[in-house]
C-alpha cells in the first residue's frame, strides 16, 4: 500500500524558475548530485507534513482556506548557499530572506497543523530553494577563490500565495498542487 506524503510551500514564479534552472546548469559543470530539483518543483517549504490521513488532509485544507492571511509581500532570494561541507555540500540551494510575513505564515501553519495532529517543527526555520541534493562528486563553486557572479546574485519575488502539495516521488516534476491559498483573500483558486 502506497502512502501519500504532503507539504506546504510557496511556489516560485516562472521567471525565478528559469533563473534558478540556469544556476543549476552552471552548477552541473562543477558538481554531480543524485537529485536535481525540477524547475517546476522549486519552492520554499513552510511545513513538511509527511503521511496524512484523509481526515487530516481535509482538516488542514479547511483551516488553511478559512484563515485570514497577510497581504502579498516582497521577498528577497539569494545568494546561493549550501548545507553541509562548504566544498562538498549535501544540499545546494538559494537562500531566502526570513522576512516577517513569511515567518508569520510559517508560525501560523505550524499552529494549524499541530491542532490537526502533526508535531510542531522545533528546528530553526531556514527558508531556502533547493537546487540539488545528495552530493556525489565535484567541488562547490562557493568554495572557489572567485565565486561565479551568478551564485552571488539576489532576486526579488512577490509572494501572493502558498500551496498544499502532494509528493509523487517517481514522477518529474514530482509535486502536485492539492490546494492553493491566495494571500490577498485567503481563498482557494
Amino acid at each position: 500500500m502506497t502512502t501519500n506524503h504532503y507539504f506546504i510551500g510557496v511556489p516560485l514564479q516562472k521567471e525565478r524558475q528559469d533563473e534558478f534552472a540556469d544556476l543549476q546548469e552552471i552548477l552541473r559543470e562543477e558538481m554531480k548530485y543524485k537529485n536535481w530539483t525540477h524547475p517546476e518543483d522549486f519552492h520554499i517549504t513552510l511545513k513538511f507534513l509527511g503521511a496524512c490521513t484523509t481526515e487530516q488532509l481535509e482538516a488542514i485544507k479547511k483551516e488553511l482556506l478559512k484563515k485570514s492571511w497577510p497581504d502579498p509581500f516582497e521577498l528577497q532570494l539569494g545568494p546561493a548557499d549550501a548545507f553541509g561541507k562548504k566544498d562538498q555540500p549535501r544540499v545546494f540551494h538559494v537562500s531566502v530572506e526570513a522576512a516577517s510575513p513569511l515567518v508569520s505564515i510559517k508560525r501560523d501553519i505550524e499552529q494549524l497543523c499541530e491542532q490537526v495532529g502533526f508535531e510542531r517543527e522545533n528546528r530553526t526555520y531556514k527558508p531556502h530553494v533547493t537546487l540539488a541534493k545528495k552530493w556525489i562528486s565535484g567541488i562547490s563553486p562557493l568554495s572557489a577563490k572567485k565565486v561565479h557572479d551568478h551564485f552571488l546574485k539576489c532576486y526579488s519575488m512577490e509572494v501572493d500565495r502558498f500551496c498544499l502539495y502532494q509528493i509523487h516521488p517517481q514522477q518529474s516534476p514530482k509535486y502536485e498542487v492539492v490546494c492553493e491559498v491566495n494571500l490577498d483573500n485567503g481563498g482557494e483558486t
